[in-house]
């Protein structure tokens, strides 16, 4: 079963996500979406790229704590779910490889594969961000002042850590099938694009395509090997180092943005808890 037992009501009060799909007498959502919620994917021993990509700490407390969950911080998430099946939809139709596992246990799943002309493949993956993270993903940076206020690049302040080491996991399983990679991409659909709060960001668009960089195959392969190796050791010791800073987003994921921040010491600091 789920590690994910609670469900906070609007009033505070706390319900089983049980209890909760059997009825209550306070229904916040509908049946169908209380039940898209709490629909957790089960631990079954293996570690996907994206909960490597992930602190140990959170995905090791995942695992082994029950805990709960504001159904309301989930609303973006069901948003992204029906952004990704619409588009898988069409890339069928369309007659293009889309939202396919890598791995026997329907893990690891690229969004969509592209023929070039060459006769390689260029591999695009969907997102769905806020503002804020897109900014940070191009690297935008405001200077001037006022009126005058410009946006500019700054090469130094892109933030695609993680969907480089992504994309390129996936490049790298793809490409042991025989099917050669040539370009990679995400496409980012902006969350709260064309509101006062993204432009204010330097972001003036809905949707935009941004390319990934080829990492080395052995660097991307020593980094899971790495991180997969740190989670099976914190299962197997129940002990675990908390998330480091690019993991914890400086500490801004512990206090709101973590589904397990009440049993991390990092976690309960940054709540202000003892």
């Amino acid at each position: 079963m789920s590690p994910l037992k609670w469900f906070k009501c609007p009033d505070g009060s706390i319900t089983s996500v049980e209890d909760c799909l059997d009825g209550c007498d306070h229904e916040c959502l509908t049946l169908p979406t209380r039940a898209a919620i709490a629909d957790e994917r089960i631990w079954n021993g293996r570690a996907s790229t994206t909960q490597l990509l992930n602190g140990t700490m959170l995905e090791f407390l995942k695992i082994t704590v029950n805990y709960g969950i504001d159904p309301q911080s989930r609303a973006f998430m069901l948003s992204g779910i029906k952004h990704h099946k619409m588009l898988e939809e069409w890339a069928e139709k369309l007659n293009l490889p889309a939202e396919i596992a890598l791995s026997p246990d329907g893990k690891d799943i690229f969004d969509l594969l592209v023929p070039q002309d060459d006769g390689s493949w260029k591999l695009t993956d969907n997102k769905m961000w806020g503002s804020y993270r897109v900014a940070r993903a191009l690297g935008l940076v405001k200077t001037g002042k006022g009126k005058e206020s410009v946006f500019k690049i700054n090469p130094s302040e892109i933030d695609l850590f993680n969907e480089e080491l992504q994309l390129n996991r996936y490049r790298t399983k793809v490409e042991k099938f025989g099917i050669y990679i040539s370009g990679m991409e995400i496409q980012v659909t902006v969350r709260d694009g064309g509101l006062q709060v993204a432009t204010t960001r330097g972001i003036n668009f809905n949707m935009r395509l941004i390319p990934i960089d080829r990492l080395d195959d052995s660097y991307v392969d020593d980094y899971f090997e790495a991180k997969d190796s740190d989670l099976m050791k914190a299962l197997e010791t129940g002990q675990c180092e908390p998330c480091d800073l690019k993991e914890c987003w400086d500490g801004n994921r512990c206090k709101s943005w973590c589904d397990v921040a009440d049993w991390c010491p990092k976690g309960i600091l940054a709540k202000g808890g003892a």
